[in-house]
């Protein structure tokens, strides 16, 4: 691991629950700003970098650990390129994580109490740092092995890692953002609204700016459009909605689409599968 770039990964893969990555780099530049549907645990182990979730920036350090929910803008922002970037972050789909709770230690529910307060940043102490890099390398390690062992005992890393991260966020030293700047104010009242009619036209009013410095500056920022980004959102909270046994039609309703059909359309180009397919899906996954 003492090279100055190597890449080890076994990211999630369709029909899987969990990926893992560990990479260093030199020369990397800033990345694009990306979301998933699914969780991400990703620590910090060294370089020059700020992260960036949505409308919150934060300075690094050795350590950290960040949390990027389902639907969540992020991205690292790279402030000396030259300095060598090194990062393990594993990913978990909420159906995996509820599999692992218990009622003697919800770690799902613990994630997503901390998530709901907007606590996406931990620093981890060094014994929990160095047993997640290790969990992350076995994992990696062992995962193309076909022997059903192997997957049973990644799958036992996955929940040692999650409960590692647990711990970590229970000790709550948590991190403080910078102070939001234009956009990110935006991206915040979009959050804080989601539900209420959002123009183009009500932004621009609410912010001051003309529509196509909104359109403009926005697109640079999170590298998709206004309308993308709040359509993403919608779809990600109906799907939250389905997940606790809202049917698709009152989700769509819920969640601030005008009419079904735009939200099936939206739903399925987003998804790869239509609103009640998902449904009977998340429906079928609470019954087993």
């Amino acid at each position: 691991m003492d090279q100055q770039s190597f890449e080890k990964t076994n990211d999630i893969r369709v029909g899987s629950d969990a990926g893992c990555t560990h990479s260093l780099n030199t020369g990397w530049k800033t990345g694009k700003f990306h979301m998933h549907p699914h969780y991400e645990f990703y620590l910090f182990i060294r370089g020059n970098a700020q992260i960036v979730i949505e409308d919150e920036r934060f300075d690094t350090h050795p350590m950290d650990l960040f949390i990027f929910p389902p639907g969540t803008l992020h991205r690292a922002y790279m402030t000396d390129s030259d300095v060598p970037y090194e990062r393990a972050y594993f990913y978990a789909t909420r159906k995996v994580l509820s599999e692992m709770s218990d009622p003697t230690y919800p770690l799902l529910d613990i994630i997503e109490n901390a998530v709901h307060a907007r606590d996406y940043s931990f620093h981890a102490d060094s014994l929990s740092a160095a047993r997640f890099i290790r969990l992350i390398d076995d994992y990696i390690d062992e995962d193309n092995d076909q022997e059903p062992c192997f997957r049973q005992m990644n799958r036992c890393r996955i929940q040692m890692l999650s409960l590692i991260v647990c711990r970590i966020m229970q000790r709550k030293q948590v991190l403080n953002p910078h102070p939001p700047e234009r956009i990110n104010d935006v991206i915040r009242y979009i959050n804080d609204h989601i539900l209420e009619p959002l123009s183009l036209d009500a932004l621009a009013e609410r912010f001051y700016l003309s529509k196509y410095t909104l359109l403009h500056d926005f697109k640079n920022y999170a590298n998709i459009s206004v309308y993308q980004y709040i359509l993403y959102k919608r779809i990600t909270y109906a799907q939250h909605l389905m997940q606790h046994g809202i049917t698709p039609g009152n989700a769509a309703k819920q969640s601030g689409f005008n009419d079904y059909a735009g939200f099936y359309r939206s739903f399925l180009r987003h998804n790869s599968m239509t609103p009640q397919e998902y449904y009977s899906q998340v429906c079928k996954n609470v019954l087993l």
